[in-house]
């Protein structure tokens, strides 16, 4: 198979005054910066996907932007209009909101101590299972400290049982079930996760870690966008967009899941498929490597 070489790239007119050099990455090198509508710069940001707290990585990502965005508008003078979306539909959400909800009634319903131990040796068999059949060394070590803390909090459990101390075992049984609190709703999630149905408990959890993350951002200085919007807004227009390409021969549903057809958009005259590195075009042995195994 021949090398592929990338497409050819023309500027914009050239303005008078050069203001801003960016690395593009079509050429591989640095081109002036022309926005297509006088000083206007529209910027589109990948917000978080909120179903639990930030992180470090988070900080690290939306500081940098920041400092971009202050440049931009503040040194080089643009009229910036800064847009960023919130993910607050997505598989982790879901199965986040449902093991939240389903802890939560499971704590309410205080259950008697002998049906809490029943659970939890049932939870810890789940564990095990887990624990062996996972490959990646990460994960195994964090589950093998996960068993090893909830055992060590049941054991505490049972003394405290066998010493007939209430105050101990009340004790005792909170701390065991905050302990166990990861493994558990995990367990709930895997026996009864398809009885909850509720919308409103899928979007309690977005909101409040959106408005969490919003919170956060504000104390490390960082700007609000111009415009936020969120993929729970937007659902009639993904899926007509989603369809659209599906008629248009690019797309195909399998298992219930759409996957874009990437050799029909490269057999298309006005698409060029791999533009931006096109020498790693069929490299079959990069793409083995970038699959996930688990």
């Amino acid at each position: 198979m021949a090398k592929r070489t990338q497409p050819q790239w023309k500027p914009s007119s050239l303005s008078s005054k050069v203001n801003l050099k960016l690395y593009n990455s079509l050429t591989r090198q640095k081109e002036e910066f022309i926005p297509k509508n006088g000083n206007l710069v529209k910027w589109y940001s990948c917000g978080p996907t909120v179903y639990d707290a930030s992180h470090m990585g988070h900080a690290r990502s939306y500081i940098s932007f920041d400092i971009l965005r202050r440049v931009l508008s503040d040194y080089f003078g643009y009229d910036v209009l800064y847009v960023m979306n919130i993910t607050d539909i997505d598989d982790k959400i879901i199965k986040r909101a449902r093991q939240n909800h389903l802890y939560s009634e499971y704590i309410r319903k205080d259950h008697s101590l002998s049906r809490i131990i029943e659970d939890a040796n049932k939870v810890m068999e789940l564990c095990r299972e887990k624990l062996g059949n996972t490959t990646d060394p990460d994960k195994k070590v964090m589950l093998s400290n996960m068993l090893s803390k909830v055992s060590e909090a049941i054991t505490k459990l049972m003394n405290a049982v066998t010493e007939n101390d209430r105050a101990k075992v009340r004790d005792a049984k909170k701390g065991f079930m905050e302990e166990a609190k990861d493994l558990f709703s995990e367990w709930l999630d895997h026996n009864y996760g398809s009885t909850v149905e509720d919308n409103s408990i899928f979007a309690k959890l977005p909101r409040y870690w959106e408005s969490e993350y919003h919170k956060d951002m504000e104390t490390l200085n960082i700007l609000p966008p111009n415009v936020l919007t969120r993929v729970s807004e937007y659902v009639p227009e993904i899926v007509k967009y989603i369809e659209k390409i599906i008629s248009n021969g690019l797309a195909y549903e399998s298992n219930g899941s759409v996957y874009f057809d990437v050799i029909k958009f490269d057999q298309m005259s006005n698409h060029f498929y791999a533009k931006l590195v096109p020498e790693a075009y069929g490299d079959a042995k990069s793409l083995e490597e970038g699959e996930v195994r688990n």
